[in-house]
């Protein structure tokens, strides 16, 4: 029985060894590790404990490409499955759930560890730089396997409950943000109705989140690398962190295979869902008009961006919710300690950046989905034709609140003179981040057919940790120089320009080795 309910986790682990891309993945960590460990050696003339800095940023860097893993690597696990409709199949081949389970799951964690079994060895070279032992390099890789099979276990009972992968994606992110980050906000938000006089500071409910607080710091993977890190740090290799995450995984699992028990066996192929237009007469009724001059722009604007109605959605509810800000901005202010303007602002550029992440991950996803982009490419039109046109639709629906947010900033200015909020520093890293990030989530479009947007998130914070030292030393030299606010930020505009340009070639390349050109 053992025997049989391991065959498909080991067909899984065998046919992973064969593939290349994992050998690939891993030398490429290991790259990417060597190249952060060069850049920490150059900067260890001023560092005082470099060793400890970088593998500081590597921990914190494991754990958020663990967490972006749950959401687009693991969450998919099954949901895959029942999107194509071959459970089946695998039932079909007398395959108990269980096996099923291990087969689609425990195999991405263990291939998933391979990765950090590969880091290790290189990565005992950070004590040559001094400031770190072998056992808080053991003790933090033992924390972030504990916690990864934790997420995968977490992932994995979301794709059983889910029947798409967004859906299971989705769901993933709201677990996650419990598991790290629940009790901190719910003891900051009672801390601060106490300060209020809301609460009163000897009540029950603020010795019971203390008390969960407590729990939360002991079982926290981030409160135990702050532990392993600290000077003198009290800490445990096999401490309440790995107990609980390993409890917890082990929990998340019994719960996915009883619930996947019970929906093996009545498998539901989903289909994509398409916007149908049932009579002429009913045509105007969802708000899709006749085909532009520009069929590809008419074609994302209505079924990728949400068409007509969405725009004018959006040019009734923001307004009001800019009028809404201002108008609350005592209560805005006393919550946020920044004013309604301020928060008008900065709520639109979250849900700019929202909406641009969200069309990148669609822009040729669906197409690629359907397998119709080889019939794409046979229009009369280049792949930068075809991608501009995409990109229009997708403009036209963004520009809405582009405009609310420019209208936000210009009344924040209080000069009149309608000064872009792209002009200061700190808003230029954001639009270049959001540019770079838009580019590779497209790409990983491309890669993926689940997960893109997690994928590029991943990837953009190990571009940053590479490119950051160098960008952010140029704009040093310059700003020593005093030569002004653009000419400091022209390294930035350039390295985003170059990285945008590569992405672009590669997007072009790999569309036609997908559409078979």
């Amino acid at each position: 029985m053992i025997h049989g309910t391991l065959t498909l986790l080991n067909r899984s682990i065998r046919g992973d060894a064969l593939k290349s891309h994992a050998h690939w993945a891993r030398l490429l960590s290991v790259f990417i590790l060597l190249i952060l460990l060069f850049i920490a050696h150059f900067r260890s003339t001023y560092a005082v404990t470099p060793g400890l800095d970088f593998f500081r940023s590597m921990a914190h860097l494991g754990i958020a490409l663990i967490c972006l893993a749950g959401v687009g690597h693991f969450a998919n696990s099954v949901t895959e499955e029942k999107e194509e409709g071959t459970l089946g199949l695998l039932l079909l081949a007398n395959i108990s759930p269980l096996a099923i389970l291990l087969g689609k799951s425990t195999n991405r964690v263990l291939s998933a560890i391979l990765i950090f079994a590969a880091q290790f060895p290189f990565a005992l070279l950070s004590i040559t730089l001094g400031g770190i032992t072998i056992t808080q390099i053991i003790a933090t890789y033992i924390s972030l396997a504990a916690f990864l099979f934790l997420i995968a276990n977490l992932a994995l009972l979301s794709s059983v409950v889910s029947r798409r992968s967004s859906e299971a994606g989705a769901l993933m992110v709201l677990l996650t943000s419990i598991v790290l980050g629940m009790i901190p906000a719910l003891d900051h938000s009672i801390n601060d109705l106490v300060s209020f006089g809301y609460l009163s500071s000897s009540g029950s409910l603020g010795a019971t989140m203390e008390s969960l607080n407590e729990f939360h710091e002991q079982t926290s993977v981030i409160q135990q690398v702050s532990r392993i890190f600290e000077p003198n740090g009290e800490y445990s290799i096999f401490g309440m962190q790995l107990l609980f995450s390993v409890v917890m995984g082990t929990f998340f699992f019994l719960l996915a295979w009883l619930r996947f028990r019970q929906v093996v066996w009545t498998p539901e192929t989903v289909e994509p869902q398409r916007m149908v237009v049932v009579s002429r007469r009913r045509r105007w009724s969802p708000f899709i008009s006749r085909p532009w001059k520009i069929a590809l722009a008419w074609k994302d604007f209505h079924f990728i961006s949400g068409g007509r109605l969405l725009v004018i959605a959006k040019v009734v509810i923001l307004p009001l919710w800019i009028c809404l800000c201002y108008y609350y901005s005592q209560q805005i202010r006393r919550v946020t300690m920044a004013s309604g303007e301020q928060f008008a602002r900065d709520s639109l550029f979250i849900i700019l950046i929202v909406e641009v992440l969200l069309f990148a991950s669609q822009f040729f996803n669906t197409e690629r989905k359907l397998g119709t982009l080889p019939t794409l490419l046979m229009l009369p039109q280049s792949v930068g034709q075809i991608s501009y046109s995409k990109l229009l639709g997708c403009s036209i629906a963004v520009l809405p609140t582009v405009i609310a947010l420019l209208v936000t900033e210009h009344f924040l200015t209080k000069s009149g003179t309608g000064e872009l909020i792209v002009y200061t520093k700190k808003m230029a890293f954001g639009v270049s981040v959001l540019l770079v990030l838009s580019h590779l989530t497209v790409l990983c479009s491309l890669i993926s057919k689940w997960g893109a947007l997690p994928l590029a998130i991943g990837t953009m914070l190990i571009l940053g940790m590479i490119l950051a030292p160098f960008v952010t030393g140029a704009m040093r030299l310059i700003s020593s120089a005093d030569q002004g606010q653009l000419a400091e930020t022209s390294p930035l505009i350039y390295a985003t320009a170059i990285v945008c340009a590569a992405i672009q070639f590669e997007i072009a390349r790999r569309i036609r080795l997908i559409a078979g050109t």
